[in-house]
């Protein structure tokens, strides 16, 4: 579904990019009191990659919802 974040150069390089977007994305959930949880052992560009990516779904998706 996402060829373009497979592999951690992938995810990497959508971090890199996107760096001030995701800061912002971080900053609004944890305003709205949503606790982000970070594995110990997990790479960090990968799991804010994966996370903006998957929250702005989840807004796309609410967004389409609500427009029914």
């Amino acid at each position: 579904m996402v060829p373009s974040l497979i592999y951690y150069k992938d995810t990497h390089e959508f971090y890199d990019k996107h760096y001030e977007e995701i800061e912002e994305l971080r900053a609004e959930l944890e305003e709205q009191g949503i606790e982000i949880n970070i594995p110990s052992h997990s790479d960090l560009k990968n799991f804010f990659a994966w996370l903006s990516f998957e929250e702005r779904a989840r807004e796309l998706y609410d967004d389409l919802e609500m427009s029914r």
